[in-house]
C-alpha cells in the first residue's frame, strides 16, 4: 500500500491518538472522535473555540495553570517550529478531574512558507501519573537531582535535560545556565581521573554507578557529594536518560578530614606524625622507585634532650621542639616530608635527592640549629645540637620502613661517634 491510497479521512476517525486542527488565529477547525473523548466535547462544542477561550485552562507539571503563550497551539505560532512530548494538564469549567496529555505539534504552511494550520496531537498518560506528585517530589526534594539523555556518552559526558531546585541551591547554576550543556561544567582541577574513569565505565556498561565526587559551584567554591547514578529505560528496555540523585556531604567530608588530620598531626610542632609520614612516604618511594629517582631519607635527634626537660622543665622542652619544628620547615622545600616520630626524634624525607645533596641539606641544618637560641629561661639561653642519620633507597623493591631502619642504625653511629654529626648508613665514616 501507498501513503496515496491511505484514507486519511478513517485514519483521524479510528486513531487512538486525540487530533485538533487550528486555524492560524488558533480557532479550532477540526478534531477527531479521540480528541472529542478526551477533552469530553462535542464537535459542536469545540469546533469555533481558540486558545484564548476563557473555559479552557492548561496546567504545566507542577500543576502550575500555564502561561497563554505557553499553551501547544501558541508555542508553534511564536516558534514556527514543531515540538514534541510536552506534558500538559487540560481541565475545564465543567469538569473538576485534570486530563494529562503527551502533546506533540506541528505548522503546515502553504506555498509561500506562511502557517496556514497547527496539527497538534495528544495521547492520554493520566494513568501515568497516578496520584503521587512525583515530578513535584523530585522538584522540591532536599537532594539535587540531574537528568542527562543517555548519549552521547563522550568525555564530557551527555547533557542535561532537568535539574531539581536543589541543584542550583547547591551550585549556584539556575536551569537555564545548564541545560544543554553536559556535567564537565561542574567539574574542577581537583576531580579525580579514576572517579571519573569508574562514572565512565559504568555509564558505558549501563550499570548504577555510586561514587563520593569534588564538584565546584558557579563561584568555584569547592563541595563533595554523594552521587548516585542510575540509569532510566523505556518500556523497549532500552536506556533514555541517566538520573543522578546528588547528596551535599561537604561537611562531613570536611569533619573526616579534619579527624583524620589531627590523628595523623602532631598537635605540639603541627608536623606530621609518624603514622601521617609513613602514608605518605610510602607514596613518595613508590612515585620515586617508577620514575627512578633518587630520595633520600633522614632521622634526627636532639642531643642530650633528656638533660634540657631534667634541668629546665617540659614547657622549656616543649618551646625547643616547635622552634626547632619552625626552623626545619623553614630550612626544606615545600615537597620535602617533615614529620616528628615522638619525643626528641623528627624524619625528613627528600623527594628527587640523591646522597650527597641530602648530606649537605642537613649539615647546613645542623649548623644552622646549633647557632640558635632555642629559648630562654631564667634569662638563660637554651641552645641545642642535633645528630642525623641518613639513608637512601638501595633497590627498586626498597621500602620506607627499611630506609627508616638503615638512617636509626646512622643515627646511632652519629651520636656514638661524638654527636653533632651527620651519618651515613653506607659508609663507615661520618
Amino acid at each position: 500500500m501507498t501513503p496515496d491510497q491511505i484514507d486519511a479521512g478513517a485514519l483521524l476517525q479510528n486513531l487512538q491518538a486525540g487530533v485538533v486542527v487550528h486555524a492560524p488565529d488558533t480557532t479550532i477547525l477540526y478534531a477527531n472522535p479521540k480528541a472529542l473523548q478526551l477533552l469530553r466535547l462535542t464537535q459542536e462544542q469545540i469546533v469555533g473555540k481558540n486558545a484564548f477561550d476563557p473555559e479552557w485552562r492548561f496546567l504545566d507539571t507542577h500543576c502550575q495553570t500555564l502561561p497563554i503563550e505557553e499553551y501547544p497551539v501558541n508555542r508553534v505560532l511564536q516558534n514556527n517550529e514543531a515540538f514534541d512530548a510536552m506534558t500538559v494538564g487540560v481541565v475545564d469549567s465543567q469538569h473538576a478531574q485534570t486530563t494529562w496529555l503527551m502533546v506533540n505539534a506541528y505548522p503546515e504552511h502553504d506555498q509561500y512558507g506562511d502557517i496556514k494550520q497547527i496539527v497538534v496531537s495528544f495521547m492520554d498518560i493520566t494513568h501515568e501519573k497516578k496520584d503521587i506528585p512525583f515530578e513535584e517530589i523530585v522538584a522540591f526534594a532536599s537532594d539535587a537531582v540531574i537528568v542527562t539523555e543517555a548519549t552521547p556518552l563522550t568525555e564530557d559526558g551527555p547533557r542535561i535535560v532537568y535539574v531539581n531546585n536543589a541543584f542550583t541551591d547547591i551550585t549556584g547554576y539556575t536551569p537555564e545556565e545548564v541545560i544543554g550543556k553536559t556535567p564537565r561544567l561542574l567539574q574542577g582541577p581537583q576531580m579525580e581521573a579514576d572517579t571519573k574513569s569508574r562514572i565512565h565505565n559504568s555509564l558505558l556498561q549501563g550499570e548504577p554507578s555510586r561514587e563520593e565526587i569534588l564538584n565546584y559551584s558557579k563561584a568555584g567554591t569547592p563541595y563533595w557529594l554523594d552521587l548516585n547514578i542510575v540509569p532510566l529505560r523505556n518500556s523497549f528496555g532500552d536506556i533514555t536518560y541517566f538520573a543522578a540523585v546528588e547528596r551535599d556531604i561537604t561537611e562531613q567530608k570536611q569533619l573526616a578530614l579534619a579527624l583524620k588530620d589531627l590523628a595523623e598531626s602532631d598537635p605540639l610542632t603541627q608536623l606530621k606524625n609518624r603514622r601521617g609520614f609513613s602514608e605518605i612516604a610510602q607514596s613518595l618511594l613508590f612515585t620515586a622507585l617508577k620514575d627512578k629517582q633518587e630520595i633520600t631519607f633522614a632521622l634526627i635527634d636532639i642531643d642530650f634532650f633528656k638533660a634540657v626537660n631534667d634541668t629546665y622543665g617540659h614547657d622549656i622542652g616543649d618551646e625547643v621542639l616547635i622552634s626547632l619544628a619552625k626552623i626545619m620547615s623553614d630550612h626544606f622545600r615545600n615537597n620535602d616530608l617533615i614529620a616528628r616520630f615522638g619525643g626528641e626524634e623528627f624524619a625528613v624525607l627528600l623527594p628527587d635527592t640523591g646522597l650527597e645533596q641530602a648530606e649537605l641539606r642537613l649539615n647546613q641544618l645542623r649548623e644552622k640549629v646549633a647557632e640558635e637560641v632555642m629559648t630562654r629561661s631564667q634569662d638563660k639561653e637554651i641552645t641545642i645540637t642535633i645528630s642525623v642519620g641518613l639513608s637512601h633507597k638501595m633497590a627498586d623493591h626498597d621500602n620506607i620502613n627499611s630506609m627508616i631502619k638503615r638512617a636509626d642504625q646512622a643515627l646511632y653511629q652519629a651520636k656514638h661517634s661524638g654527636r653533632n654529626l651527620v651519618c651515613i648508613m653506607e659508609r663507615t665514616d661520618c
